[in-house]
């Protein structure tokens, strides 16, 4: 076997060093504003309930508490994570 004094290939970075580095890509905002009228579109039922309901009070208590737990989930994840040390 003859030597041609060639280094041996030198092993790549894993692709998780790499990517740390580099700014995942902007969103659309269509998508999000999109989102948004869905989201208007959805509420319209759940007001004319509301608004000609009149034996529903219950119910009125229930979409409440899950109108809270929304906003409160919608909030958390629209906030950024917090790093780790």
């Amino acid at each position: 076997m003859s030597d041609t004094g060639a280094p041996p290939p030198s092993p790549k970075r894993p692709l998780q060093a790499d990517a740390s580095s580099i700014a995942p890509p902007r969103r659309d905002g269509c998508l999000t504003a999109f989102m948004v009228v869905a989201g208007v579109v959805l509420l319209f039922p759940g007001l004319c309930f509301l608004a000609f309901g009149g034996q529903g009070a219950p119910f009125v208590l229930i979409g409440f508490v899950l109108i809270g737990i929304a906003v409160f989930l919608f909030i958390r994840a629209a906030t950024p994570p917090k790093p780790r040390q």
